[in-house]
């Protein structure tokens, strides 16, 4: 099937963009808000490395075709929603760089600047990505069988979310619940991502509106995490120094 080349190149912008921007994180205090402290104990510095960590999921999930592995998440996505495969299913391949574009290119690179105003903000795609590497972790046991960013998911999505949440609530100066809202955010823009699908096939919007949805879910884990934190008094949501 022929497709724009942008379908095919954007992966690769993006795992190139994440290789600079690992450098960055682990070779200068750039994105560091606690210099004091390892990286590794800093939310801050954290919050920014889902970005890249992201960049490296898209491209497991998106590349394959194009390296020779026959794995196409397109046509997982058209086969677990019930659509025939490419050329006939009918969701526009615009879709799945539009929203992984809007929710790591731009989103997330958001939400990570955004944390020194309101921690709830800074920390909830950390919540897509813990959810998102669940489904694909359980997906792959219970299939017994990999699944397109399968390895990206299991290896640095799970744990790494578990070490986010030790770094800022457990042995870190943020309330627990401030930090669960903020993954919930993010899970709750997983399902949200999923409930466009069913919306898309039952017919409420067209190509069009899936695109705009698309668009809308990048910055869905920010527009949740803004209205949640209308129930946190401020100071819980502020940045606080963190004890060495």
């Amino acid at each position: 099937m022929q497709t724009h080349w942008f379908y095919t190149v954007w992966p690769f912008i993006g795992i190139g963009g994440a290789i600079v921007m690992l450098a960055v994180l682990l070779m200068t205090d750039t994105f560091r808000g606690s210099p004091n402290v390892s990286r590794w104990r800093d939310p801050e510095w954290l919050a920014w490395l889902a970005v890249p960590l992201y960049w490296i999921h898209q491209f497991e999930e998106y590349s394959l075709p194009t390296i020779g592995l026959d794995y196409s998440i397109q046509e997982m996505i058209c086969e677990k929603i019930g659509f025939p495969p490419y050329p006939e299913c009918p969701i526009p391949l615009a879709f799945y760089p539009v929203v992984n574009i809007a929710l790591m290119w731009f989103g997330a690179p958001l939400a990570a600047y955004l944390f020194r105003r309101n921690v709830l903000i800074g920390l909830s795609f950390w919540g897509l990505l813990f959810a998102n590497g669940l489904v694909h972790t359980f997906g792959g046991i219970a299939a017994g069988a990999y699944n397109t960013g399968l390895w990206s998911a299991a290896f640095l999505f799970v744990p790494l979310s578990i070490l986010v949440i030790y770094a800022s609530a457990i042995r870190g100066p943020y309330s627990g619940k401030a930090v669960g809202v903020a993954y919930a955010c993010g899970a709750v823009t997983h399902v949200l991502l999923f409930m466009g699908y069913g919306l898309y096939k039952a017919g409420v919007f067209g190509n069009v509106g899936l695109l705009v949805y698309a668009a809308v879910i990048g910055f869905t884990p920010i527009i949740l995490a803004a209205i949640a934190s209308k129930f946190f008094k401020p100071e819980l949501l502020t940045v606080r120094p963190i004890r060495t």
